[in-house]
């Protein structure tokens, strides 16, 4: 089955252990593909890794080491060029084989079978596609190249009227296919902004053994925690190092007002709510209210995150483990996506959450003003 890059996401399912080898085995055969270039692969939230081979002309060949129930989401690149999209797939992998052809460039409409899984995704594929959905993010592709912000404008309502009816395609495959691990990698990947409480019937609703992959676990993860940091729940309590390497605990601010934020240096639209934030805090610091900044910066960029924090004027408690996606604070709190804050009371009740632009000094007056 032919499918453009764009929607090229590939989705497992747990592959039998049967007669099967460890780990994953992708053999690629690409119409004049060149020779000599690095194949990448890098499980989503971690870092490159480059195995032990290199294109041949024609195609390449790669192991990938999975462990049973430990299928997830990767990316695969030939070399490190991610702005061009038929050098990238974005895949679901699990144990078993993997077999991509094409007529390239690359990646484009290539053809995937193999195991089980893959069989599996083509089958959620087709019945998610929509031809209206690709030919409004073709236009709006246009639109924006050409800076046309009143017509993108005019045609968000085409957009999320089409972007519903992929939404409920993709409902109704989750329905119909509960033996199926792809069920809960859709609901994961897919289906976030739906109401959790929806989520989680759907996610029951997949069998035990379907749900024996990372995507799943993530899930049922972010379920409980959203739960778990509802306005009007005990904020969930956590400890992190300062700059210094002092630890910092949220106990620490009770009988204050604290807005914990999740943001990072390298997060564009947390740069740009920072000034909202900071003019929050001027206004409301001599009225019992503070912040606790939670970087989700990445190991190894510590200094990346002090030049933030001095350049953005940003003169609160800071911690971070230096995590990334996996700091433990923001995982805790089932963060996924930044910006991204709580605003606890003196007691250390969540009493609202993700606060932005003015809505943040709004309701910081309407409780300290009072």
């Amino acid at each position: 089955m032919k499918t453009t890059t764009s929607l090229l996401l590939c989705l497992g399912m747990a592959s039998s252990a049967l007669g099967q080898q460890p780990g994953l085995t992708i053999t690629a055969s690409i119409k004049d593909l060149p020779a000599d270039q690095w194949v990448y692969y890098r499980e989503m939230g971690g870092n490159d890794q480059r195995d032990s081979v290199k294109t041949e002309a024609g195609g390449f060949s790669m192991s990938v080491p999975i462990a049973a129930g430990e299928g997830n989401t990767y990316l695969i690149s030939i070399g490190r060029n991610y702005q061009d999209p038929n050098s990238t797939l974005l895949l679901y992998l699990d144990q078993g084989t993997l077999t991509i052809n094409g007529d390239g460039p690359r990646f484009k409409d290539a053809d995937l079978s193999g195991s089980p899984w893959v069989e599996a995704y083509n089958d959620f594929n087709a019945a998610i596609r929509s031809e209206e959905m690709i030919a409004i993010n073709k236009k709006m592709g246009e639109l924006r190249s050409k800076q046309d912000t009143a017509a993108l404008k005019a045609l968000q309502p085409e957009y999320a009227g089409a972007a519903a009816e992929r939404e409920e395609k993709i409902v109704q495959w989750i329905k119909a296919h509960p033996a199926s691990p792809i069920s809960a990698w859709a609901i994961r990947m897919n289906l976030q902004q739906r109401d959790v409480g929806e989520q989680e019937q759907l996610l029951n609703a997949v069998h035990e053994t379907a749900k024996d992959n990372i995507p799943a676990r993530d899930l049922a993860r972010r379920i409980a925690g959203t739960k778990a940091t509802a306005v009007g729940q005990p904020a969930p309590e956590f400890t992190q190092n300062d700059p210094e390497g002092r630890p910092v605990s949220l106990r620490d601010f009770r009988g204050q007002y604290v807005l914990i934020d999740f943001w990072a240096s390298w997060c564009v639209p947390c740069r740009k709510e920072n000034p909202h934030v900071v003019a929050a805090y001027e206004k409301f610091k001599d009225k019992n209210f503070t912040v606790l900044g939670v970087s989700l910066d990445n190991p190894g960029k510590k200094a990346d995150w002090l030049a933030a924090i001095e350049k953005d004027g940003l003169p609160w408690t800071h911690v971070s483990d230096l995590q990334g996606w996996n700091n433990a604070a923001s995982r805790l709190y089932a963060v996924s996506a930044i910006p991204a804050n709580f605003l606890v009371d003196p007691d250390g009740k969540i009493v609202a959450k993700n606060l932005r632009g003015k809505a943040l000094e709004q309701t910081l007056s309407e409780i300290l003003d009072k």
